[in-house]
């Protein structure tokens, strides 16, 4: 499965590059880095771990928010494309390759672990919560920003720079992961707790809310996280 999701990933790449390029000119992204900063202003500290990177737009957000970012990514190509757009934007990263089951970095690294539109793809979500807990410092806070996709049929109506296949590759492999037979984000919590997070928070419309979107707009959920 996992090899199925980096194929896919690398196809997805170059078309994923060109969404996030044009989001740069886009209101969204000074939105984005207004909350970062506010985040800055909540942690202990400025070392953060962005798992799932894609090409790197969060990533460069948070640095411009005042964040030593570290960013991974299961796709070597998501993670070349990362490189040279960081480099366009004379912005420091620390790019990396890497399964998020099996992050590569000591216990107790990081003051904040962020994600958005990741952990729907993963097949074993349970491991992967627990790697993030782990790399965190005691006291740390993981954001995650996702959907509850499991019942969702994706469409190229959004997404119209796909390669051909693609839509139906994505829902092939959705439909045979784990989390996609559960409802979200309860299931979330219920591994969040049982790896050891505490102070676990819900909010429903907070995608919305960060880019000033009607709440009624379909959006992520945001779930909030200390590690004990």
């Amino acid at each position: 499965m996992i090899n199925r999701i980096t194929a896919y990933w690398n196809d997805r790449s170059a078309s994923w590059r060109k969404e996030r390029d044009e989001a740069w000119s886009r209101p969204e992204t000074e939105r984005w880095l207004d909350f970062f900063k506010s985040v800055r202003s909540q942690v202990a500290g400025n070392k953060v771990l962005e798992v799932g990177t894609a090409t790197g737009y969060f990533a460069n957000i948070m640095t411009l928010a005042g964040f030593e970012v570290t960013a991974v990514d299961l796709s070597p190509q998501m993670i070349e494309y990362a490189n040279l757009v960081s480099q366009e934007l004379e912005l420091n990263v620390a790019y990396q390759v890497m399964d998020a089951h099996a992050l590569q970095f000591e216990a107790n690294t990081f003051d904040l672990v962020f994600t958005r539109l990741m952990t729907w793809t993963i097949p074993d979500l349970k491991k992967c919560y627990s790697e993030m807990e782990r790399v965190l410092k005691p006291g740390g806070k993981l954001i995650n920003l996702d959907a509850d996709f499991g019942k969702t049929v994706f469409s190229t109506e959004r997404h119209d720079e796909c390669p051909s296949g693609a839509i139906d590759q994505i829902n092939d492999i959705k439909s045979a992961l784990e989390i996609s037979a559960h409802q979200r984000p309860a299931k979330d919590v219920e591994l969040l707790e049982a790896v050891g997070f505490d102070s676990i928070e819900i909010d429903m419309d907070a995608q919305n809310r960060i880019l000033k979107l009607p709440l009624e707009t379909e959006g992520l959920f945001m779930l909030e996280a200390v590690k004990k």
